[in-house]
């Protein structure tokens, strides 16, 4: 799997080649991408030019696209693999210490999943993810720190 910043690389490449619209460089960088991305993105491939000689910036563009979703989704995916891992942390964390109001903590953390969860804007993650900060008046600074770094994953 490639990174991210693989990922901007290409795009960024895609954005120079299509600035300078040399059709030799148009050429090779959608051979390139084809090979490169073939087996991670379905359809990025696919143009309905498939002889060399008929490729134009069109296609390029359509690969800047698909590379664009792409990129999207490997962001999408490492943010709920960031999330997740802080769930898990702070559920082990409750379990492993005395903490006050424990089953509140557990309530939140199961409301916070929720959330993340939820197909919705960032915005209105947020506003349902209020609700949270009525429990950090009563918590210490390190449980809060908790809620707090759960809270600004979902809604960043």
């Amino acid at each position: 799997m490639l990174s991210i910043e693989e990922i901007e690389f290409d795009l960024n490449r895609c954005e120079e080649v299509l600035k300078e619209n040399d059709y030799m460089e148009i050429v090779i960088a959608i051979e390139e991408l084809q090979d490169k991305y073939k087996n991670m993105i379905n359809n990025i491939s696919e143009n309905e030019n498939n002889v060399v000689w008929n490729y134009s910036k069109k296609d390029l563009e359509k690969i800047k696209i698909c590379l664009l979703e792409y990129r999207k989704e490997m962001i999408q995916e490492e943010k709920s693999k960031n999330i997740d891992k802080k769930l898990k942390g702070f559920r082990k964390f409750i379990k492993e210490n005395d903490v006050k109001y424990k089953g509140d903590l557990e309530e939140t953390i199961n409301f916070i999943e929720e959330v993340s969860n939820n197909d919705i804007s960032l915005d209105e993650k947020y506003e349902e993810l209020k609700v949270c900060f009525d429990l950090l008046k009563k918590m210490d600074r390190k449980i809060s720190m908790h809620i707090l770094e759960l809270i600004v994953l979902v809604t960043k």
